[in-house]
């Protein structure tokens, strides 16, 4: 499965506000001198500059928005904190407009789903990945990889079999698939020559003969 990209904070310093020195004293005579005149201080006072937090919000695009919940959901799922991370990429998502955009996150999110035991859900998560970017080999590997735990091995090969004619050189996805091609053939063999009604992989019925009589 492929290593989520990391992500590092790096936090804005506010600048100091130096004080001015005191103004000594001044024996006898003009007090003009110990105090400027107030034009010439309002010159010199810099309003303080916003919150980072504030300004970052302010100054913030929706690609680079975009970008930046995309890290910071990957960070969350490296630190096991799923749920965040699903919240950080479907907020992503709504500030993506091409299609081919969101096909990584909908990835990632059925990785994580996949994690979370939600099989179901990264099935289709994965095929909303699959259709965003139909020609990108890591989208058809996860959705056979979700359709393998989901117990469809049957789509799974295909899922898989598409995954490595789209990349021949991964040699991954080359293994996934040759063991879900086994998979696939000993559950058939099983299901010929048991004389049971069902088989059943990971809880769910691959095969039935309620049919025959």
């Amino acid at each position: 499965m492929p290593a989520f990209e990391p992500f590092a904070w790096q936090t804005q310093k506010r600048a100091r506000i130096c004080a001015e020195p005191a103004v000594d004293a001044v024996a006898g005579g003009d007090l003009a001198v110990a105090f400027r005149r107030e034009e010439d201080l309002e010159e010199e006072v810099v309003e303080e500059a916003p919150a980072p937090s504030m300004l970052q919000g302010q100054l913030e695009d929706a690609q680079a928005k975009c970008r930046r919940l995309s890290r910071e959901g990957a960070l969350l799922a490296e630190a096991d904190r799923f749920a965040e991370a699903l919240q950080r990429w479907e907020e992503a998502l709504a500030f993506i407009v091409d299609p081919m955009q969101k096909a990584p996150i909908y990835e990632q999110m059925a990785q994580v789903l996949l994690l979370m035991h939600r099989d179901f859900d990264a099935v289709r998560v994965a095929e909303r990945a699959v259709e965003s970017r139909p020609l990108w080999h890591c989208a058809h590997l996860t959705l056979g990889r979700a359709l393998l735990n989901f117990g469809e091995l049957e789509h799974a090969v295909e899922a898989l079999r598409r995954a490595a004619a789209l990349e021949p050189a991964d040699e991954e996805a080359a293994g996934e698939l040759r063991g879900a091609e086994r998979l696939w053939a000993s559950t058939r063999q099983r299901a010929e020559s048991s004389t049971a009604r069902e088989v059943h992989v990971n809880g769910r019925v691959v095969q039935s003969r309620f049919w025959e009589t």
